[in-house]
């Protein structure tokens, strides 16, 4: 009998194709297109997405031929605790959630903070001499030791191994109580490894704590360790965990690269795991409220309180999905009544979602369940629950929304009906009729014209009456209807004075308010940027257009600041050009954003485009951030 096994040989390379020469031109085209063909097929040359892909690739992928059976032969609908991961190219594959649990639990990480702290496996990757040092308890030892500060070094060299340890001990005890500390650092190679790491130890004990006589224990152990190994590969770890009795809680974090291959990973294991946003009053902490904790993990679940904000989809079991709360689509109902009532419409959707009795409290609602209460007559209102409240959605419907034709004129309410020009112009409403020109007006429908009202090209007298009696001549009326010029404007207004006016849009040189006359405003703003020492840095700068004989310019300046690792004062100056205007200096209190401005009156600026500069000076020795500025000024002209 022969056995054979399969050997990986490595990827196969398609061979270069020779220059066949034929004489028969049908079998030469034929050769040259499967030579083409081969060579798409194999990615070396034409459209990458002809490219053949290889079982070593899909492999490469899934990880094993057993999922990339998987990948190929399972449906697109998930099952179970399984989500859709879309490949492209038509493909998708199926994951379990579970997979990423169990990763988690096999990492090395994880393995380690699952150990407790009298767990004596917990520093075999260590030297021998190291572990023999850690594992013995410290509390043990400030039971016989009392009160002592201990120092040791140890220090081995040989064609083997080299290692240097440095250990600092501080114990204390007192009858049952004993408490005590140990640090050690430690460096290790023997040609093949190398390692370092550095552990801090607390722990306290209490004799006679349990019932059985046992003492009770409470410990805290963090490891900073770094390792280097042709077997092991490339590793840094650190960890921090605590103990009292049988409670255990750590974190850590990890990174390593073995074979080329690297991962990372940071862990919390803890029965509660929750993050709190500080909360602030007067500019002080102040105790924390219910709704600070805005993310926390416990057994029973994930809580979330504010806003969640996602870029990209959030999958969901797929054999796990109910009409609940949170994952139906909002739904359109009407309810009936004389007057709006949340009540009323907070149990339309109740029983809508095939609830029995009254409903509890808004939970069930989403946001877009929308509800209309009506009595079929006199009142009908419609609201939609926007989260917190039902609110009247006063929605703008686009012409682009409707279907010519479907809206039938029985069902529009035409009480405040106004119609507009394509300017938006209102040319007709309840109050009357204000168009330009009418077509298709019948004149025998139209009173009080006369007839003008049924001739062509119709004259108006030598004069036109006014209800007033008054009479005017037509060449005047004529002459009034003519474009209203400098020369003529005294014919139409007294001296050209308007007493009230409102201008919707102007385009002015100069414009003159009693006497006086605004001329130019500009304004600047800096970013972020950091201050060393007694250094002086341009923040912003405004440039103005200055009128000749102006009044003035003023300026002000607005700077958001705070110091760097220490108390600090931040120096503003304003310059016009080179010359120094106005100096203020404001002192910082280390860790606080501090507002700081300054501000002038230049009274006598130069005409034409002048530039005013913020610039700004941190305390000797000092830094500064600066998070933003702004500069403003103003000129005018009298």
């Amino acid at each position: 009998m022969t056995n054979r096994k399969k050997i990986d040989t490595g990827a196969a390379r398609l061979p270069a194709l020779a220059r066949v020469n034929v004489q028969d031109k049908a079998l030469s085209n034929w050769m040259q297109a499967v030579t083409e063909h081969l060579e798409v097929r194999a990615g070396g040359r034409g459209n990458e997405f002809e490219r053949g892909v290889t079982l070593r690739e899909l492999v490469a992928l899934q990880g094993s031929v057993q999922g990339v059976t998987q990948l190929l032969a399972t449906d697109k609908t998930p099952g179970e605790g399984e989500i859709v991961i879309d490949l492209g190219g038509g493909l998708s594959a199926t994951v379990a959630v579970e997979r990423f649990a169990q990763s988690i639990i096999e990492s090395r990480l994880f393995k380690s903070l699952a150990k407790t702290l009298d767990d004596p496996s917990r520093f075999d990757h260590l030297a021998q001499e190291i572990r023999d040092e850690l594992l013995r308890s410290i509390a043990d030892e400030a039971a016989k030791r009392g009160a002592e500060v201990r120092e040791l070094q140890t220090v081995v060299q040989s064609n083997e191994r080299s290692l240097a340890m440095a250990v600092r001990e501080v114990t204390a005890s007192l009858r049952n109580a004993s408490a005590g500390l140990r640090a050690t650092q430690a460096a290790f190679a023997d040609g093949q490894r190398a390692m370092a790491t550095n552990v801090l130890q607390l722990q306290a004990s209490l004799g006679n704590y349990y019932q059985d006589g046992k003492p009770g224990r409470a410990m805290l152990e963090q490891e900073m360790t770094v390792l280097a190994g042709y077997s092991e590969g490339l590793r840094a770890q650190y960890t921090l965990k605590v103990q009292a009795g049988g409670a255990l809680a750590g974190y850590g974090i990890a990174a390593e690269e073995v074979n080329g291959k690297t991962s990372s990973a940071f862990i919390i294991m803890a029965d509660k795991f929750a993050i709190v946003s500080p909360s602030y009053n007067a500019g002080q902490m102040s105790t924390p409220r219910p709704e600070d904790v805005v993310f926390g993990v416990d057994g029973d679940g994930i809580y979330l309180q504010r806003n969640v904000y996602l870029k990209g989809n959030m999958r969901i079991d797929g054999l796990g999905k109910k009409l609940v709360d949170g994952l139906r689509g909002s739904v359109l109902l009407s309810a009936s009544g004389s007057f709006w009532s949340d009540a009323t419409a907070r149990q339309a959707v109740w029983q809508a979602l095939g609830n029995s009795g009254s409903a509890p409290n808004t939970n069930h609602l989403i946001v877009g369940d929308a509800v209309t209460i009506t009595n079929g007559s006199s009142f009908t209102q419609t609201r939609h629950w926007m989260g917190a409240a039902w609110v009247i959605p006063a929605a703008v419907l686009n012409g682009d929304l409707l279907v010519d034709g479907t809206v039938a004129a029985r069902k529009v309410d035409t009480r405040g009906l106004t119609v507009r020009d394509n300017a938006g112009n209102v040319i007709l409403d309840a109050n009357g009729l204000d168009a330009q020109w009418l077509r298709n007006l019948k004149a025998a429908q139209v009173n009080g014209l006369g007839p003008l009202a049924t001739k062509d090209k119709a004259r108006i007298g030598d004069t036109v009456a006014f209800p007033d009696g008054t009479t005017m001549n037509t060449s005047d009326f004529i002459n009034r209807l003519q474009r209203i010029t400098s020369n003529n404007i005294g014919v139409f207004m007294d001296t050209a004075a308007i007493g009230t006016a409102y201008i919707g849009q102007a385009a002015i040189g100069t414009l003159q308010i009693a006497g006086g006359s605004v001329t130019s405003m500009a304004s600047g703003a800096g970013g972020m940027t950091t201050i060393y020492g007694d250094r002086e840095v341009e923040l912003c700068s405004a440039w103005v257009n200055n009128a000749a004989g102006g009044s003035g310019v003023v300026v002000i300046a607005l700077v958001n600041a705070m110091p760097v690792n220490s108390n600090g004062s931040l120096s503003l100056t304003i310059y016009r050009g080179e010359i120094g205007l106005q100096y203020t200096g404001t002192s910082m209190p280390n860790g606080y954003r501090t507002s700081a401005h300054n501000s002038c009156f230049d009274s006598s600026p130069p005409s034409g485009w002048t530039s005013y500069r913020l610039m700004a000076r941190a305390g000797p020795g000092e830094t500064v951030t600066v998070f933003l500025s702004n500069i403003i000024a103003t000129g005018g002209r009298r």
